[in-house]
């Protein structure tokens, strides 16, 4: 049965954004700093970060995107410190030598390269 046509709402003109969850976050933050480690290449700066936040929030205003993105990304830095997977350094994030040699075997095993790995949880 159809909703009466006062009930109906328009879609919207363009899909909502999809929104990373924790485990999505944690994921990328983990990958991203062994691909910027193994490619000796210091980690993004912070105005790169507030951009990828966007991805992490359904906020549409922007203090509160960055709001739950902060706390997101805060929450998965701390998820991934404690299980010492990454150091947080003073210039940035780098993972551990067991993230790198946990990494380095599934990325054998799998032949995927991290950068095609990143694309895809984006993407999803």
């Amino acid at each position: 049965m159809a909703l009466p046509e006062f009930m109906q709402i328009e879609a919207p003109l363009h899909a909502p954004r999809r929104t990373l969850s924790l485990l999505e976050t944690e994921q990328f933050l983990l990958l991203a700093a062994y691909h910027l480690w193994r490619d000796d290449v210091w980690p993004i700066d912070g105005e790169a970060l507030d951009k990828l936040r966007g991805a992490l929030s359904p906020h549409p205003v922007r203090d509160q995107n960055k709001q739950f993105g902060m706390n997101v990304l805060e929450l998965a830095l701390e998820r991934l410190s404690t299980a010492e997977l990454i150091e947080v350094r003073r210039r940035g994030i780098v993972p551990t030598t067991r993230a790198i040699e946990e990494l380095e075997r599934a990325i054998a095993e799998t032949r995927k390269a991290p950068e095609a790995m990143l694309r895809k949880i984006l993407e999803d």
